[in-house]
């Protein structure tokens, strides 16, 4: 194998950023791929780490105090310093990069960047510097081509998947060092979006054949228990031809491991996130008042530029933006209208809210996972939140916190929970639990939703009783009663049934006709010939069975089936439907929104009648012609 000594198994980077939690989050990373990482935060000091130490990289800010990341650059390049750089900034321009590659940078990356991409980068640097001698690496009758990314065999070009390119290579660059399937995982595969580790083996087999099927002997040697290396030539002859099982691997959870390291950095570092965000709300109440000096105007610009690039990094790629459009309103030769003065303020409160959304859906996140329910709670009211919280915990629940509806989408996605609990109102937000509650409704893996919002008005029930909500909560209402809902989504109860019945028909004739028979038979009855009251006679009457005609003005009965069946009190309330409409689609509509029995209009009052009897005391679905 040729370029056999050309990948050291120790780099070394010189990290230049001032911004602490950056630093820290880009140390962590680096550390856990096995580079050694140097730290400045001036200019003036990665100027003289870099000319009195060897490093194979450079990853240097732009924003720097003593001297900034292009003059660093320009003066390196001047003395004749060769390896790469890779500056990093916050600002993003054409100009901006231009500036920074014509200053002698190998690459430019805008903050907030993503961890994998990042390393990417520095790896492909890497390649491309002194670390690799030679771009051709050949094993055999197989030649990889580093600059082009091909693979040949015998000369004949061989068709790679990204993932099986990155492992022969990964393995032809570390010849006799052993991979373990979660060590793989952490090269190959983005933290937060990682598999299992036997989608390694299968890659692995993949590329076996592949080799195999091109004429190529295998190179990838399986060594049990530990994972897998690279075979060297001479061993070939001695290969037994039984193939050892594949193993069984380490038992690591990768799954989170991004969010966990990143998360462990937060705790860190968010009171100095806090005290940046704290600067910016001075400057705002000073611009309002025509008191913000050049010097703190001055600081709060360089504070801002720091979260346009750090925020991103947790996960708050909007407190990113906002922060980038906060540095541009505070450039000093820009003189501020009434109008953008208010901007700043609203600036500046979102950017709070994002601060404190980032502290409320860490909170429980940090803790250990367990066995026990998952619940993830959609409001911006962050006492009430957290109070919930808490009463979850003791009552042996994981509770999660999202304060809009971007963070609760993004925490499903990591985590579905076992029951979503979504206020309907964000003030702050162009999105609210409506949104949420429509996106829900199309996931092909149903989550139980239950609506917890001060708003109440039958329209509000009826529109999200059409999304599929299970329950809706009205506020305020105590704890435990919300809990029991919850409970409720969990543990599903059967209910007993009584002789009190409801009627709602816009048809007077059936109405009277069927309340009499009722009544003979010593039921309870109430009659409606009018849907938009509703809601009030059902919670006064409080009957045990209810009978809807499907087609009504305003609202039809599937609407009203739907409200009940997304109240926690009445979601088990008997409902039968009673039409003349008796199609196929409409009687598979009534089950849907929640019928329990559908009976047709053209029989016998008198057979209906008993119908309804019958259907209290029995539990079975039927339909009766």
């Amino acid at each position: 194998m040729s370029g056999k000594d050309a990948n050291k198994l120790i780099m070394k980077i010189l990290l230049v950023e001032d911004d602490r939690p950056t630093s820290s989050v880009i140390e962590k990373m680096l550390g856990d791929h096995n580079y050694k990482v140097n730290l400045a935060t001036d200019g003036i000091s990665a100027l003289e780490l870099a000319q009195s130490f060897d490093f194979d990289l450079i990853i240097l800010d732009i924003i720097i105090p003593r001297l900034d990341g292009i003059s660093v650059c320009q003066q390196l390049r001047n003395c004749g310093y060769q390896n790469p750089i890779l500056l990093l900034t916050a600002k993003d321009s054409s100009d901006q990069r231009v500036i920074g590659l014509n200053a002698g940078a190998d690459d430019y990356v805008v903050k907030p960047f993503d961890l994998p991409e990042l390393l990417a980068r520095i790896r492909a640097l890497l390649r491309r510097s002194k670390l690799v001698s030679s771009p051709i690496i050949t094993w055999e009758n197989l030649r990889l081509d580093s600059i082009n990314n091909e693979i040949t065999c015998n000369g004949q070009r061989l068709y790679l998947t990204p993932k099986e390119y990155c492992l022969l290579e990964l393995f032809l660059l570390n010849p006799k060092r052993i991979f373990s399937r979660s060590t793989i995982l952490d090269r190959l595969w983005d933290f937060a979006k990682s598999p299992g580790e036997e989608t390694v083996s299968v890659h692995i087999k993949c590329l076996r054949q592949k080799l195999k099927a091109a004429g190529a002997s295998n190179p990838i040697e399986t060594v049990h228990g530990l994972g897998y290396r690279l075979k060297q030539p001479d061993e070939l002859k001695h290969t037994v031809a039984t193939q050892l099982p594949e193993p069984n691997g380490e038992q690591e959870n990768l799954r989170h491991k991004v969010k966990q390291r990143t998360m462990s950095i937060w705790d860190k570092h968010k009171a100095h996130v806090i005290q940046q965000v704290t600067l910016l709300e001075q400057a705002s109440r000073l611009l309002s008042v025509d008191e913000l000096t050049a010097e703190l105007r001055q600081q709060a610009q360089h504070q801002a530029h720091k979260l346009a690039g750090s925020l991103g990094i947790f996960g708050l790629a909007e407190g990113s933006q906002l922060a980038r459009e906060l540095e541009t309103l505070l450039e000093p030769q820009l003189m501020l209208e009434a109008i953008q003065i208010q901007r700043f303020a609203e600036l500046t409160k979102l950017l709070r809210l994002q601060l404190d959304r980032l502290t409320a859906i860490t909170v429980a996140k940090a803790k250990p996972k367990n066995d026990s329910p998952l619940i993830l709670i959609v409001d911006d009211d962050l006492l009430l939140a957290e109070q919930l919280r808490i009463e979850g915990e003791k009552k042996g629940m994981r509770v999660e916190v999202a304060t809009d509806v971007a963070v609760a989408q993004q925490a499903i996605v990591q985590s579905p929970p076992d029951v979503i609990l979504v206020d309907l109102n964000f003030p702050s937000s162009t999105e609210n639990g409506l949104t949420l509650l429509r996106r829900l409704k199309n996931r092909v893996s149903k989550i139980p939703t239950i609506v917890f919002t001060g708003r109440e008005s039958l329209a509000d029930r009826i529109e999200v009783a059409r999304l599929g909500i299970f329950a809706f909560l009205h506020k305020p209402l105590p704890a435990d009663d919300i809990f029991q809902t919850i409970n409720d989504v969990l543990y599903p109860k059967q209910t007993n049934s009584h002789h009190r019945v409801m009627l709602v028909d816009d048809d007077s004739v059936i109405l009277e006709t069927l309340s009499n028979y009722l009544r003979s038979l010593e039921c309870e009855v109430i009659t409606l010939n009018n849907p938009q009251q509703f809601w009030e006679v059902l919670n006064s009457f409080k009957p045990n069975l209810l009978v809807l005609d499907m087609k009504m003005p305003k609202f039809n009965g599937a609407d009203l089936c739907l409200v009940v069946r997304t109240d926690p009190y009445w979601q088990n309330l008997i409902v039968v439907f009673l039409s003349t409409h008796t199609t196929e689609e409409e009687i598979d509509l009534a089950f849907a929104v929640g019928a329990d029995d559908y009976i047709s209009k053209s029989i016998d009052r008198a057979e209906i009648t008993t119908r309804i009897i019958r259907r209290l005391q029995k539990g079975k679905l039927y339909y009766t012609q």
